[in-house]
């Protein structure tokens, strides 16, 4: 009997990991543990203890794609060992899909936040305002509050989904701005 208990539990996780599985493949964002929980009716502790467990596999059997913690849920992404062999399959395919100046107001924001459009423009040294709107329409920013000060200006911060495009849980896993300044350093140096 106990052995049959155990083919049986066996089973049972593999059917949830495939639950989990699909549901990720399907979702257009992440998706938060409390998510698969309600759908599949068994609590977050267990989902979060069969995810650790895929996480590991996906690695381990070298996947083409891999299953990662970014912005307080889980979303498969491609394997990053493949980067070579995918920019190879995308690049005649590759579009622009923000401006330098969408980046760069972007950057400003994640180091900054929450931030004015005000005071993004002093940093930039040129005006926001149409960047701005293509951000918030994009979903990548959003209304943060306003600043308590005459005009009571609109405070900006990165959403969800700018962490999940980028691949990040927090923006403490942002590189350190020292690294810029080093490249920056290095780049004058060429241009001499």
């Amino acid at each position: 009997m106990n052995n049959n208990s155990n083919i049986q539990s066996k089973k049972e996780k593999e059917w949830l990991k495939t639950c989990i599985e699909g549901i990720l493949f399907v979702s257009e964002g992440i998706v938060r543990a409390r998510e698969i929980s309600a759908a599949l009716g068994i609590s977050e502790k267990k989902i979060n203890e069969i995810i650790e467990i895929m996480e590991k596999e996906y690695i381990d059997n070298n996947r083409g794609f891999i299953l990662k913690r970014v912005a307080g849920g889980f979303r498969l992404y491609s394997n990053p060992s493949l980067s070579e062999v995918l920019i190879k399959f995308i690049k005649s395919n590759i579009r622009t899909y923000l401006s330098q100046a969408a980046l760069e107001t972007l950057a400003i924001i994640s180091y900054r936040q929450p931030v004015t459009r005000t005071q993004i423009a002093e940093l930039r040294g040129v005006r926001t305002d149409s960047v701005i709107l293509t951000l918030v329409d994009k979903g990548l920013i959003k209304d943060a509050g306003r600043l308590k000060e005459p005009g009571n200006p609109i405070l900006y911060k990165v959403t969800e989904r700018f962490m999940e495009l980028i691949g990040i849980e927090s923006l403490n896993e942002l590189p350190p701005l020292e690294d810029f300044k080093e490249y920056e350093e290095d780049m004058i140096k060429i241009d001499e």
